[in-house]
């Protein structure tokens, strides 16, 4: 028999339960176009049932950039191994590469085309009321971090 206790915690998650509340889940795109994402075998989620950040999409961006001579990064600030910029082109008439030239670009429009592909592993956020899920980033795990 139910403790008076253990009742009032049964009905209690029943009522949270019921409420939908918001839920994070992983997935793995299916389908690109049309979006389709994999939750798990009995749970497939068209693309009617997706919200999808902007980053995930093809989008634009308008930047400016200020550049000067190649830099070396330390691995402290890029996360991973120490990276290095380099240019292999050559000026008309000169015989070694230059490190980039000095530019600096105001107003440019990035186009960004790395829209989700099959295969992604991607984070889901289920929408209170459990209707539609936000597609928030892609993730790796393990050895694919790097």
């Amino acid at each position: 028999m139910m403790s008076l206790l253990d009742l009032i915690k049964t009905t209690a998650m029943a009522a949270f339960q019921a409420s939908n509340p918001v839920n994070i889940v992983v997935g793995e795109v299916i389908e690109s176009k049309p979006l389709k994402i994999e939750v798990h075998s009995k749970l497939i989620l068209t693309d009617e049932f997706l919200l999808v950040a902007e980053h995930l999409t093809r989008h634009e961006r308008i930047v400016s950039i200020a550049y000067e001579y190649a830099q070396n990064f330390s691995s402290g600030r890029m996360g991973d191994a120490l990276k290095q910029a380099s240019s292999s082109r050559k000026n008309i008439r000169e015989s070694e590469p230059n490190p980039y030239e000095k530019y600096d670009m105001k107003y440019a429009k990035f186009i960004f085309e790395d829209g989700l592909k099959i295969g992604d592993k991607v984070v889901l956020h289920r929408v209170q009321g459990g209707q539609k899920y936000f597609v928030s980033d892609r993730y790796k795990e393990g050895d694919s971090v790097w």
